[in-house]
């Protein structure tokens, strides 16, 4: 009888310690919410230009749990940038690094290099995409669900109208218009489906929407990877009247429609956070904010007061407003100026989906240094990006451009020039 008690004790403590196992491993592995405005300026928060209206984002961005990244860089362009973060790779190592992909045009990222999803996938989670691709769609294997997600819906190309999700691109090689419906629903492997269905839905409700069913629907047992890549703040600039209102005060017309379209943003992204608090995800969810690149000042967007814009390796063109927010895992509001650089999330999400790697890629795994100060490795260097017209590269606060820093400068392709990024010629 006492040998039978003691294999019951025994059991018991296994057990106890068979489920402490469990939550210890559920709780080394969150749930990842990463999300990407597009074309957003660095003076384009109501932290930075009080005109503007994003409440929801400011309470994000300065709660406890968060730490603000004060030196966070991307690329010039979106897909370059969308390249590099799902690689791990500088976009001159996979051929991104010039221009973006266009409707019409044959190009994708080369198969050979796998995507973040893919990999996280391999660590047990599942993977979701809603919004903009801008990765290749000229074939199925180039699709989202062909590199790594589980689900996508939203559109593949640079840019749609946000109601009609239409888009005109010029096919170079026939130099003829063409027009058609952009927005797309995959279930797996490569397997798209249009949806005719969504005519004169608003495309940040719309995708803040299907965020949210993803949540709701997602099963307990995994983690997720749910990047929400948003439409806005790219041209057209279209919201509807309701946040136009909001924006009323401020008198240059292109300034007030860019501020109403990032405010619907900002409702949107709280709609999103409400419902992973609703079904009690929030507090094991890592939520990441950032953007693709410098804003476009031909289309309202101000980077003040760097200089630059989006299409340029200025820092306005390159620099951007980014912040990590954890309740698990972050403990005191900080600003971290550690240099960190696009590249490095695909290493930085392994590392927070519980991978002891330090590297991948070009990368580096920063996620140590984001939530306490202290990282294995810190980056001290990085790649602006190297291309025919233009190249730059940094080392600690030194820039050195080689050709032509933006489209409208006209130095010879070897024309070389160093900077100190903390001094005047980098900003306006």
């Amino acid at each position: 009888m006492r040998t039978l008690t003691f294999y019951r004790h025994m059991f018991y403590l296994l057990l106890f310690l068979g489920f402490n196992r469990l939550n210890l491993t559920l709780g080394e592995s969150p749930n990842i919410l990463l999300i990407f405005a597009d074309d957003l300026g660095y003076n384009d928060v109501d932290w930075r230009d009080h005109r503007l209206h994003t409440p929801y984002l400011r309470s994000l961005a300065f709660d406890q749990h968060t730490v603000q990244l004060g030196n966070s860089y991307v690329n010039q362009l979106c897909t370059p940038t969308r390249s590099a973060l799902m690689t791990g790779y500088y976009p001159f190592r996979t051929g991104t690094q010039s221009g973006v992909f266009l409707y019409m045009e044959p190009s994708g990222v080369p198969l050979e290099f796998p995507f973040l999803p893919h990999n996280l996938k391999r660590m047990g989670y599942s993977t979701y995409l809603i919004g903009k691709w801008h990765l290749g769609y000229c074939r199925r294997e180039f699709l989202p669900t062909a590199r790594g997600f589980d689900y996508f819906y939203g559109y593949y190309g640079p840019q749609t109208g946000y109601f009609n999700h239409s888009s005109d691109q010029l096919d170079k090689r026939q130099n003829r218009m063409y027009g058609g419906l952009d927005l797309f629903r995959e279930m797996n492997n490569g397997v798209s489906f249009v949806d005719f269905s969504k005519q004169g839905v608003y495309s940040t409700k719309l995708f803040a929407d299907e965020a949210i069913k993803v949540i709701s629907q997602h099963g307990a047992n995994n983690p997720f990877f749910l990047f929400l890549s948003f439409q806005s703040v790219h041209a057209p600039l279209q919201a509807p009247a309701f946040y136009e209102s909001k924006c009323a005060h401020i008198q240059q017309q292109t300034r007030r429609k860019y501020c109403a379209v990032l405010a619907a943003m900002d409702d949107a992204i709280e709609l999103v956070v409400h419902s992973l608090k609703s079904r009690g995800l929030y507090e094991n969810t890592v939520i990441i904010f950032s953007s693709d690149n410098g804003g476009a000042t031909d289309f309202g967007a101000s980077n003040a007061p760097l200089r630059g814009e989006k299409d340029s390796l200025w820092e306005g063109g390159t620099k951007t407003n980014t912040f990590v927010h954890s309740p698990n895992f972050i403990r005191r509001f900080a600003v971290r100026n550690e240099l960190f650089h696009v590249v490095d999330w695909h290493a930085t999400l392994l590392g927070i989906a519980g991978s002891q790697a330090q590297t991948y890629g070009d990368g580096i795994n920063q996620w140590d240094m984001l939530r306490s100060g202290k990282g294995v490795l810190r980056r001290f260097q990085f790649v602006y990006n190297i291309a025919e017209q233009g190249s730059a590269m940094r080392q600690g606060d030194y820039k050195i451009i080689v050709g032509n820093a933006d489209k409208n400068s006209r130095f010879a392709r070897d024309h070389i020039r160093l900077f100190r990024v903390s001094g005047e010629c980098l900003y306006v």
